[in-house]
């Protein structure tokens, strides 16, 4: 698989409600809630306001909202102080901020093979 380059960064709004998986090649910020899993070969940003309810595969993500479901990040997992998080994580490099509420299994490691 080639790797791709996208410069453009989605968004799904504060107001906005999704029901469904969604998968993609680029970056992906979320204001709104997901009802669904994520499939991303690019970054995730997860705003205060977020809410998802799914599993979640992303190269890197940065999160500060609601989480009930799975994560598995490529490269750097940050959980800021404001997110909640009930689910495992499996993730290379991972920072937990002060503050952040998490009821799952985390698992680091270093392994260069990435599942894709």
């Amino acid at each position: 698989m080639k790797n791709k380059t996208i410069d453009e960064i989605s968004l799904i709004a504060r107001h906005l409600e999704i029901t469904g998986d969604i998968t993609g090649a680029g970056d992906l910020k979320i204001d709104g809630k997901l009802n669904g899993n994520l499939n991303l070969e690019g970054n995730l940003l997860l705003s205060e306001s977020a809410e998802i309810k799914g599993n979640i595969v992303a190269k890197n993500f940065d999160c500060n909202g609601i989480i009930e479901g799975n994560i598995l990040v490529k490269g750097k997992l940050t959980i800021g102080s404001k997110s909640k998080i009930i689910g495992d994580i499996q993730t290379r490099i991972l920072v937990i901020e002060e503050g952040a509420e998490i009821n799952g299994k985390c698992i680091t490691s270093k392994n260069d093979s990435e599942g894709t």
